[in-house]
């Protein structure tokens, strides 16, 4: 008699190992098991035995009660990701996972823990219109409006990003999706942003970009303009007309690269937003861009080092206080949320071996017996 796991959940198995960008049969290589057996895990027609399971959790990195916890409902969700990642199927399914967990974290920790509402204006553009500039630029002044913002140039635009609701990660993403892609649900606005993206100025063009399909595109996102849409929003909302044209002293790209610091943007960026802005007419763009190729720019631009990087900290905060607070135990959480650590820690934005630093077994305190009552008296 074949001896399974009783309450193994089939679909986990798939979610784990899509969520790892492995194939069946690049698992059942990994861990020696039949692709044909894995199959039937997934499609719920076996169940793996002890000595499978085990195999399965080292493969794919993930806990045993991983693979018990039931699938997260959710309503229907539109998914962000760019033109060019749509035929790599595998790079999308992938970061659609890692947003399931990210949603899974996000659940766990709103269930104990205050943290704000999603408040993004819902402002559409029709993504099929390839002439909407000017009404972007206009959307990009309404968002900052709505934020709070002025027009000046953006602190910390992660933060400014959790405090209207949304959850950042960062975590390792494909090449085929660029720098990054999001997920909108009546209930989460996710972003994940590619941690192998070192540059700073990058990374806030990136989350600018995912905030202008939150706002734009949440009843279309699919149209042949929708990314060229978002990243115009992304220009106009970090680099507004009213006051960053008139801080342009010269059309050149060493005058804007005096302008990087204070606005945190990439060359290229500034360049373009110059075109749209008529700071630069269509000759000095061409003539900028070509420049900013001939020095080399394009993958090293000069002063990154200037700008600090803006990690995620909203989900972080909120598992310190469960855990600072005695609310809940590193192992409880871990059992709990059924993801690995480590994962964990790369979605929230937690340091590497942050739960490896707590002592998942309470200590056990001696204590002294009275000889003339018989009760314990604790040491210390």
């Amino acid at each position: 008699m074949r001896i399974g796991t009783p309450g193994f959940i089939g679909a986990r198995l798939t979610e784990g190992r899509e969520a790892r960008g492995l194939s069946q049969t690049a698992l059942a290589e990994l861990t020696g098991i039949k692709s044909q057996s894995i199959s039937h895990y997934e499609q719920g027609r076996q169940s793996p035995s002890p000595e499978a399971l085990e195999l399965l959790c080292e493969g794919l990195h993930l806990p045993e009660w991983f693979f018990l916890r039931p699938i997260l409902q959710s309503p229907e969700i539109t998914v962000f990701v760019r033109a060019s990642a749509l035929p790599a199927k595998p790079a999308r399914t992938k970061a659609e996972r890692l947003m399931g967990w990210l949603k899974e974290i996000s659940v766990y920790v709103r269930q104990y823990v205050e943290l704000p509402d999603l408040a993004i204006p819902d402002l559409p553009v029709d993504a099929a219109v390839a002439d909407a500039g000017k009404q972007i630029d206009f959307i990009a002044d309404q968002v900052r409006t709505a934020f709070g913002l002025g027009f000046g140039p953006l602190g910390n635009l992660v933060s400014i990003l959790e405090e209207t609701g949304c959850e950042v990660a960062r975590c390792s993403l494909e090449p085929e999706l660029g720098g990054s892609c999001s997920q909108l649900d009546p209930g989460m606005a996710g972003i994940l942003l590619r941690s192998e993206e070192t540059r700073p100025t990058w990374a806030r063009f990136h989350a600018a970009h995912e905030l202008g399909h939150f706002v734009m595109h949440r009843r279309s996102a699919a149209g042949p303009f929708a990314d060229a849409q978002a990243d115009r929003f992304a220009r106009a909302f970090l680099l507004p007309e009213r006051m960053f044209s008139h801080e342009v002293w010269a059309p050149t790209i060493d005058a804007l690269l005096t302008l990087k610091k204070e606005w945190r943007c990439p060359i290229p960026v500034m360049v373009l937003r110059c075109g749209e802005t008529g700071v630069f007419d269509a000759d000095q763009v061409r003539r900028a861009l070509v420049n900013l190729a001939r020095r080399g720019w394009k993958t090293a631009e000069p002063r990154e080092n200037c700008i600090q990087p803006e990690p995620p900290q909203l989900l972080a905060r909120g598992i310190r206080l469960l855990l600072e607070e005695g609310r809940k135990t590193p192992h409880s959480m871990l059992m709990e949320l059924g993801l690995h650590a480590t994962d964990i820690e790369d979605l929230t934005g937690l340091p590497g071996g942050y739960f490896a630093g707590y002592d998942m077994h309470s200590p056990i305190t001696p204590r002294l017996r009275r000889p003339d009552t018989g009760e314990a008296a604790r040491v210390g």
